[in-house]
């Protein structure tokens, strides 16, 4: 076995869709191209534009945004002003556009050994302690604030080799492109379909396995309260936390009102033997008040725009 190769407990592997044609090479050139024009305008023009098609999605994809209004009401109370939700509505599309077309740019901006004169970094002790141990681990975070950075920053700290298990998108050469431009950051992708088996062997290697977890799960799930309303959540990741034996780590990275400049916040760690005798429901209850609590430092910065509580029991169910 090569150094290479025992330096990465899982093989690399392609994480792809299965549409490979000459539409899906088209439409792939034609985004590249559109997002690499709309990133390189002057800053002022382009929150322009990005205000300008958000506000037109918020308009055209009812279904979406009115997914997140329900969302938005459950998250932060039925009292809600109206307003501040539509804003948060809105809000969420705009994050959806920034955060693509400042990904396109973020490695030609701030190269590898410049990443800390960007971040401004907030990892509590037990982070620390628990990257030091060096026995590998979950890292969990959500879809919030400039979340593809989350483990370029604890690869920063000293997760290495870091995974992440991804669901890719069907077209293929889009999926491709993605994989290319992530993995240049440090880590490596799992594809979601395979991970069960993967996700051990990289722990059991001493690696960490990165996952998104906010969204609505599919598939075997497990029913936790999620903003205090039953929801599906993935069962996966309590087996995973219980039966492995491994600390679970939660952090985000934040924008800030400079550009280019932000906010990594790795502060809490569930240890094994704190989850050793929870049930799986209890466990996801712990997973996802953290997930909260990162959601809500930043809401304008949040993918509120998923209908999070589709096929959920009602939200009066114990």
């Amino acid at each position: 076995m090569t150094a290479e190769a025992s330096a990465w407990p899982v093989p690399w592997e392609p994480v792809e869709g299965d549409r490979n044609g000459a539409p899906q090479q088209l439409s792939t050139a034609a985004l590249r191209a559109l997002v690499a024009c709309v990133a390189r305008l002057p800053w002022g023009v382009q929150q322009s534009v990005v205000a300008g098609v958000a506000r037109l999605a918020k308009a055209v994809d009812r279904r979406h945004s009115d997914a997140g209004r329900r969302f938005v009401e459950t998250a932060l109370g039925p009292d809600l002003d109206p307003a501040r939700r539509e804003a948060l509505v809105l809000a969420a599309w705009e994050h959806l556009l920034t955060h693509t077309l400042e990904m396109s740019r973020f490695d030609e901006v701030v190269p590898p050994e410049r990443f800390f004169e960007h971040v401004e970094t907030d990892v509590s002790p037990e982070v620390r302690r628990m990257i030091d141990e060096r026995r590998g681990g979950l890292l969990l975070t959500a879809h919030v604030g400039a979340f593809e950075l989350a483990p370029v920053m604890a690869l920063r700290l000293g997760t290495q080799p870091m995974y992440v298990v991804s669901r890719p998108p069907r077209n293929g050469p889009l999926s491709r492109l993605a994989q290319r431009e992530r993995e240049a950051r440090g880590y490596r992708l799992l594809h979601r379909h395979g991970a069960a088996a993967s996700i051990p062997r990289v722990v059991a290697g001493g690696g960490w396995v990165g996952l998104m977890v906010d969204q609505r799960a599919r598939l075997k799930t497990v029913v936790a309260p999620f903003f205090g309303r039953p929801a599906h959540c993935e069962r996966a990741v309590a087996v995973f936390a219980r039966r492995l034996g491994v600390p679970v780590a939660f952090g985000a990275v934040y924008r800030t009102e400079r550009r280019w400049r932000y906010r990594a916040e790795f502060r809490r760690v569930l240890w094994p033997q704190d989850l050793a005798r929870l049930s799986l429901e209890e466990i996801t209850g712990r997973i996802n008040a953290e997930l909260e609590r990162m959601i809500l430092a930043a809401p304008e910065q949040y993918f509120w725009i998923h209908d999070r509580y589709r096929d959920a029991p009602p939200a009066d169910a114990p």
